[in-house]
């Protein structure tokens, strides 16, 4: 399922099927206001009826939660340069949906992207980051959360990489009432607290 860097809604009908219905509309329209009026039609709302639902629904919004966007490892003899073993960062996140109308869930896929170091007490080129992702609705309830492993490897003679990572069919039922809009997901990093509290330091001091 491919990806890209805007938002994208809910698979539709094809264009040209998307086009046909529209011109099938202003076909329409002008019998209905002819023979019914200017209000109350019903061949025109019927056509309104198969344009709405034909129009693309509204995915969940997904962000990088504050403070997990990014991550430092040290190999705990202290929080100098010197101890660090990895640090990373996530840089952007996309969402992509899917409505089931037979049972009422929409299924996303996500992915997001970033960059990692390798530091001077790293004692590996392959390492293993986790990161999690929280699914909540848009008033603050929680719905789920779960956690993933970010596996990275350096390249010889390469101490910076570009990672993705993809995270597929989650999903969240929805309602007339309740569409996708209503939901978020929430990246991030799984940060312990010294490492949120060193990330809080970084943000103070403006430092990378």
């Amino acid at each position: 399922m491919p990806f890209s860097t805007e938002r994208q809604d809910a698979p539709s009908p094809s264009s040209h099927a998307y086009r046909r219905l529209a011109l099938a509309v202003m076909l329409v329209a002008p019998l209905a206001l002819g023979g019914c009026g200017l209000f109350g039609g019903s061949d025109e709302d019927e056509a309104f009826e198969a344009i709405q639902s034909a129009a693309p629904k509204p995915c969940p919004t997904i962000g990088v939660l504050d403070g997990a966007d990014r991550i430092t490892v040290f190999n705990g003899s202290g929080q100098d340069l010197t101890d660090v073993i990895v640090k990373a960062e996530i840089t952007k996140a996309v969402t992509k949906c899917e409505y089931n109308t037979d049972d009422y869930t929409i299924s996303v896929d996500l992915a997001f992207n970033g960059g990692a170091e390798m530091g001077p007490a790293a004692t590996s080129r392959e390492m293993n980051l986790k990161g999690f992702l929280a699914v909540t609705r848009i008033d603050g309830t929680r719905v789920s959360k779960q956690l993933y492993d970010i596996p990275i490897t350096f390249e010889d003679n390469s101490r910076q990489i570009r990672f993705l990572k993809s995270i597929e069919e989650t999903v969240v039922p929805y309602t007339d009432a309740r569409n996708g809009s209503h939901y978020e997901f929430l990246i991030g990093f799984q940060v312990t607290k010294d490492q949120l509290d060193y990330n809080k330091k970084l943000s103070t001091t403006g430092a990378k």
